[in-house]
């Protein structure tokens, strides 16, 4: 193996993203007027493109998740952030540490200072039931369902040969069911609205192999798949589905001792000196939530009304070097 292609591989496993899960603990909000979603153009001049919409997030205490329920209540969506809120969500989480509930309080409140309605939905996105209960109570509470983003999450960093079963189950229970139960849970709302904007949260992990990684890659690779299915089955009900695949990103996740223990590198200078080289884009080292959630509110808006199935690649160029 060319030393070059050993860089490749290294820097792909530095490129994790993630948030996350709990119980039924929502917080109360008055309805909002329901507002049906169509194809027509957005107006001229339109500055929030949200205006009127009801958007879930799931992951949505920090990183990520934050910055789109963050970024969908600035162009005047009314939003409820779901996340597990606990630490470790009862699974063997080490390097670094899930979302706590004092994070979601807090960006509920920043959702609410900017003038919409935020619900505050503590709950684990492993749960079926939970999540089904979790959009009814969104479309009661908020008056309806536009949009769902399945961010949450997680990464638990070990070596295919090293892992255990319940490592293995984990990690797809989150990244592949949650995003399976954010997806059933919220289609029927939309249906009712005559359409509504499915937006998944993969990764470059996705889309090539992961050293020291090898559950959250094939988790990520499954969203794509999943993303694209759903894609087909709810297009007649003019319900888009697309997928965003970040690259390096400032998370906790990503800037965690796991991530540096699984690729092998002791410092975020050195993470960033060896993905950096990867990147043809060099503006940054790695980006910020908030350059997610920028494509996030592209592809919930009515500007996206005839993308679906898609997956748009927001990694500094660092897609350039796979075809997948």
């Amino acid at each position: 193996m060319t030393q070059h292609r050993r860089e490749i591989i290294k820097s792909a496993a530095l490129t994790a993203t993630g948030m996350v899960l709990g119980t039924m603990s929502p917080l109360k909000s008055q309805e909002a007027p329901a507002q049906k979603q169509t194809n027509a153009r957005p107006q001229e001049g339109t500055s929030r493109l949200l205006v009127g919409k009801v958007a879930l997030v799931t992951g949505a205490a920090r990183g990520i998740g934050r910055a789109i329920a963050i970024d969908f209540a600035k162009n005047g969506a009314n939003v409820a952030l779901l996340d597990i809120a606990d630490p470790t969500g009862g699974m063997p989480i080490s390097g670094y540490r899930l979302a706590n509930e004092s994070e979601l309080d807090e960006t509920v409140a920043a959702v609410r200072a900017l003038g919409v309605k935020a619900l505050k939905l503590k709950v684990d996105v492993r749960n079926n039931n939970a999540m089904k209960e979790a959009a009814a109570l969104t479309a009661r509470e908020l008056g309806g369902l536009d949009i769902a983003v399945a961010n949450a999450g997680i990464a638990i960093w070990t070596t295919i040969e090293g892992s255990n079963e319940q490592q293995w189950r984990d990690t797809i229970d989150v990244n592949i069911n949650g995003v399976f139960n954010t997806i059933q849970a919220v289609v029927p709302h939309m249906k009712a609205r005559q359409g509504g904007r499915i937006i998944t949260i993969s990764s470059i992990g996705g889309r090539q192999g992961v050293v020291g990684n090898g559950a959250y890659g094939t988790t990520k690779w499954a969203v794509i798949g999943l993303t694209k299915s759903a894609a087909i089955e709810f297009g007649a009900s003019n319900i888009t589905v697309n997928s965003i695949a970040p690259g390096p990103v400032n998370t906790p996740l990503y800037r965690s001792q796991g991530q540096l223990r699984s690729t092998g590198v002791k410092s975020f200078e050195e993470q960033d000196k060896v993905v950096g080289a990867m990147l043809p884009l060099k503006a940054k080292p790695a980006l910020d939530p908030q350059d997610i959630a920028d494509t996030a509110t592209f592809l919930a808006s009515d500007h996206a009304r005839f993308i679906s199935g898609e997956v748009i690649d927001v990694a500094l160029g660092y897609n350039t070097i796979y075809t997948a």
